[in-house]
């Protein structure tokens, strides 16, 4: 055998060590993305930070537009969130047309708690109540009664975000009705994040009479209509009632 070259033994080794692996690969953080956090990996979300930071309230209608027309949800929140930084009313018009899709009705998008277009929508109404009293949550709430179930679902959260001065008159409204399941476990979490201790005694019959009830048709006409699953509503108002209680006893304390 020929006479071996002890420089290529050298990086033979280097390349089989550990040490020499992390040479060759790289570590993980010597590429910081687009930004920091969820910027990592969206360059759209970096460019909103970027805009806004450079240009200020002179970006409003850029951000408006990426409000409007951007798909990612993480973009239109941000988006949402500088408009109220900005706090510009003559973006009242556009941040309303956001969440008056729920009302529409032909409507685009996706509806329910679960999706994101409805994390949306709670993040434009949080940010309509902080730019002053309007008349949107009475338009949703006259609405109400046409709309489908998972549009229903959204509404208690909306109210609340939208801070409704007529909140809890109907959210009891909604547990009176005895329908829309998904509607009155949303009305339930939202009477409970409140501080409502004045509708314990109200929580407290509406636990005793659905403690005997079994799950039925909200509609008993209508045997597609969704079902009342009484036992998940009595689990949340249990729920409910230990929370506000808690909380007047943090209160008086």
């Amino acid at each position: 055998m020929g006479k071996r070259n002890p420089i290529w033994l050298f990086f033979l080794m280097l390349l089989l060590s550990p040490a020499g692996a992390s040479v060759v690969e790289g570590c993980a953080g010597c590429w910081s993305g687009y930004g920091p956090g969820d910027e990592r990996y969206n360059k759209p979300l970096a460019d909103l930070r970027v805009l806004y930071e450079k240009e200020g309230k002179a970006a409003l209608r850029a951000i408006e537009e990426t409000l409007i027309s951007n798909p990612d949800h993480r973009v239109k929140q941000r988006a949402a969130t500088y408009i109220g930084e900005i706090n510009d009313p003559s973006s009242i018009p556009v941040l309303e047309g956001m969440v008056v899709e729920l009302i529409k009705r032909v409507s685009f998008g996706n509806f329910g708690v679960g999706t994101a277009d409805f994390q949306t929508r709670l993040k434009v109404a949080h940010v309509l109540a902080q730019m002053g009293p309007g008349d949107l949550a009475d338009r949703i709430w006259n609405r109400y009664d046409r709309l489908d179930q998972l549009k229903k679902s959204e509404v208690p959260y909306l109210l609340n975000a939208l801070n409704d001065p007529h909140l809890l008159d109907r959210l009891l409204d909604i547990l009176r009705r005895g329908k829309d399941h998904q509607a009155m476990v949303a009305a339930i979490e939202v009477l409970a994040m409140g501080a409502y201790e004045q509708v314990l005694s109200f929580l407290r019959s509406k636990l005793e009479e659905w403690s005997e009830r079994e799950p039925e048709p909200s509609e008993p006409d209508d045997p597609d209509s969704p079902l009342v699953h009484y036992p998940v509503l009595k689990l949340k108002v249990e729920q409910a009632i230990f929370q506000l209680e808690e909380r007047s006893k943090g209160s008086s304390g």
